[in-house]
């Protein structure tokens, strides 16, 4: 239990090795002391475990399923939307800073123009164009800079709560839950011990024993369906049903982990799509085409070329650039079959509980042989009364009212063989019962 422990403490909850194992150590003395020294103690933790198998242990179980789903697939699904805002900021970055640098292309036409110009015969580099820009490039450089950093600082923050609430989340929850089974086991060693109509539905071979010594071992038509036997694997009605229910609550928490999976999946693959079909678009590209030419006449009538320029200028806007695609977060292969496989033990948890039930209350019969029979002297006793009100009706709800008076001895006759049988059952060891049992029904 406690290597169980320490790894689940380890390995699941994240918890640091050395501070863990000092905790546990310290935690199995204490608990060793315990067992020796105290008997209710050592009973609870001996059904500790028929507990685990009960609807306690069904909720750590769907609780580690959920919070693994949890904190496996949605910092997943986190890290893809936040790779989609830096794959759109990257892009608006770069075409932007394309957008600014367009102006140095203008620029190097109409310094070229100056340049043909200022070669041009009898110019004197009278002629100079000049562009003048309207807007403040750093300026913009800085805002844009600003955003940048204030956008990614709140999706890291946004990163970070998730990972300390998952962290958080899982611990807390595996506290509560130890807790949880803890109280459970004590809460029912407590009803056990102090009340005798708790969980008290069992058949078990006392008290087929001591019905067969009072004469008759059928049951009330009243307990035919409400006592359960500790032996065999036949379930009762009623166990069926809570089966059935379980199975249905189990079923929801399924849905709802692999809607969580499917999720992270479908962002993922969508993702995908919509990069392939990005990089298919091609980016911008623009040309600027500079044709002056300088032409005169001679004599008024004979054309000629003085100078000529013919420049082509080309300049391209990507629209995704190649620094800015960056691998997405693959989703965890593992976390389909992880979270089968909790869920198929939760299943097989549910058909189980029924005997996981019976194991407990054993367990505790053994632990208090003394309560057992006072528990069984009272089932016994209520069986009777059915039995003397089923015959206390028949005698007197068919009519013949002279055998009112009749049916009043046997009933009193039948009272004092009851407390005959309780007191025998009571206070005679279960191999006597047995062995009683035998002989009457040889002598049958």
């Amino acid at each position: 239990m406690a290597t169980l422990l320490l790894v689940w403490m380890v390995f699941s909850l994240t918890y640091d090795l050395t501070a863990t194992a000092i905790l546990v150590g310290v935690c199995m003395s204490l608990m060793a002391a315990l067992l020796t020294l105290v008997h209710p103690i050592r009973c609870t933790l001996s059904i500790l475990i028929p507990s685990l198998g009960t609807q306690q242990g069904r909720k750590i179980l769907v609780s580690t399923v959920m919070t693994l789903t949890i904190a496996t697939c949605v910092p997943n699904m986190v890290r893809n939307v936040n790779w989609t805002a830096f794959l759109i900021r990257c892009s608006s970055h770069s075409l932007i800073e394309g957008v600014l640098n367009s102006s140095r292309t203008i620029d190097q036409v109409l310094s070229d123009m100056n340049e043909w110009t200022a070669k041009m015969p009898g110019s004197s580099g009278k002629i100079h164009l000049v562009l003048k820009q309207e807007i403040d490039v750093l300026d913009i450089w800085r805002e844009i800079s600003n955003m940048t950093h204030s956008m990614k600082a709140e999706l890291q923050s946004l990163h970070d709560s998730l990972d300390g609430a998952s962290s958080v989340l899982q611990k807390l929850t595996g506290a509560a839950l130890v807790a949880m089974v803890l109280v459970s086991s004590s809460m029912y060693l407590i009803g056990y011990l102090t009340d005798l109509k708790y969980d008290n539905v069992y058949m078990s071979r006392r008290l087929v024993t001591c019905l067969a010594v009072s004469g008759d071992a059928t049951l009330p038509i009243k307990y035919q369906h409400r006592l359960v036997k500790t032996s065999g694997v036949k379930m009762m009605r009623a166990e069926v049903q809570r089966c059935v229910w379980s199975v249905a609550v189990l079923g929801f928490y399924a849905i709802l982990c692999f809607s969580l999976i499917g999720l992270d999946h479908f962002i993922y693959r969508t993702l995908e799509i919509l990069l392939t079909w990005t990089n298919d678009i091609p980016g911008i590209t623009y040309h600027i085409t500079v044709y002056l030419k300088i032409s005169g006449r001679a004599i008024g009538f004979i054309p000629f070329n003085i100078d000529s320029l013919d420049k082509k200028y080309s300049h391209r806007l990507p629209l995704l650039p190649a620094q800015c695609v960056t691998p997405l977060s693959l989703p965890t292969s593992s976390i389909i079959s992880s979270v089968s496989l909790l869920l198929f033990i939760a299943l097989v948890l549910v058909l189980g509980q029924v005997f996981a039930q019976r194991l407990r209350r054993k367990i505790c019969a053994s632990f208090y042989s003394r309560c057992e029979d006072e528990r069984t002297r009272y089932l016994l006793q209520k069986i009777l009364d059915e039995r003397e009100r089923e015959q206390e009706k028949d005698d007197f709800g068919g009519g013949a009212f002279a055998c009112r008076s009749k049916g009043r001895v046997e009933i009193s006759k039948v009272n004092g063989v009851r407390a005959v049988v309780l007191d025998l059952c009571c206070s005679l060891d279960s191999e006597l019962l047995a062995a009683i049992l035998d002989t009457l029904e040889v002598h049958s």
